[in-house]
């Protein structure tokens, strides 16, 4: 899969995984219901991250400090801020970037792309509440024994994330509304671990967030 779309690909996976969540846990977790409510109220979210990724094969630990906005039905962007920046957005069937290594913005049109329609599809589902949108393709452990849930997500065989994720691990607020942290695992042995800080709900997003400039500003 050429590194674009994989980026592209991983970024969803969060809100993908958050989807199978309230389809898989119907009866085991009673917070479902709320969870639902949540997640149809929701029109965008604005969140800082700080990842960690640690690569198997040089056992080296890479730190990246960042924001992310998601809005429906289909406007994902993501900012690298710290040690290099870099910017991704989604808009529509479009998506631009710029690196500060090139000071290029590339602009790929996605319609008709297997990927793209995925990513739509993730995001439909996770913010207007329409779970039939979401595939089922993990099996899930729960762990509700402390204020802020923590489950854990194995790709089943057969599926397309399979191929590339070992396993994804998330850890809610102690509110349920949204992420605190993220583990994910992949079949090579890298590991990316994220903790989201400062998210907002449904607040206005500036329209500059949605810009992809070639100063990367």
């Amino acid at each position: 899969m050429p590194g674009n779309e994989w980026r592209m690909v991983k970024l969803v996976s969060v809100l993908m995984v958050l989807g199978s969540v309230l389809n898989s846990l119907a009866e085991d977790m009673p917070l479902l219901a709320e969870l639902r409510k949540s997640l149809a109220g929701t029109t965008n979210v604005q969140s800082e991250f700080i990842q960690e990724k640690t690569l198997s094969v040089l056992q080296q630990k890479i730190v990246i400090k960042g924001r992310l906005a998601v809005a429906q039905p289909s406007r994902l962007s993501w900012q690298v801020l710290d040690p290099i920046r870099y910017t991704m957005v989604l808009d529509g069937a479009v998506l631009k970037q710029w690196d500060e290594t090139t000071g290029k913005v590339q602009t790929m049109a996605l319609a008709g792309n297997p990927v793209f329609k995925v990513v739509v599809n993730q995001l439909q589902g996770w913010f207007t509440g329409q779970f039939d949108l979401l595939t089922n393709d993990f099996t899930v452990a729960v762990n509700d024994s402390a204020a802020s849930p923590k489950i854990t997500f194995t790709p089943r065989e057969a599926s397309f994330m399979s191929k590339v994720i070992r396993r994804v691990e998330l850890t809610f607020r102690e509110d349920r509304r949204y992420l605190h942290g993220l583990i994910i695992e992949e079949k090579t042995g890298d590991l990316t671990t994220m903790i989201f800080t400062n998210t907002v709900l449904n607040a206005t997003i500036p329209a500059t967030v949605w810009e992809v400039r070639p100063n990367g500003k």
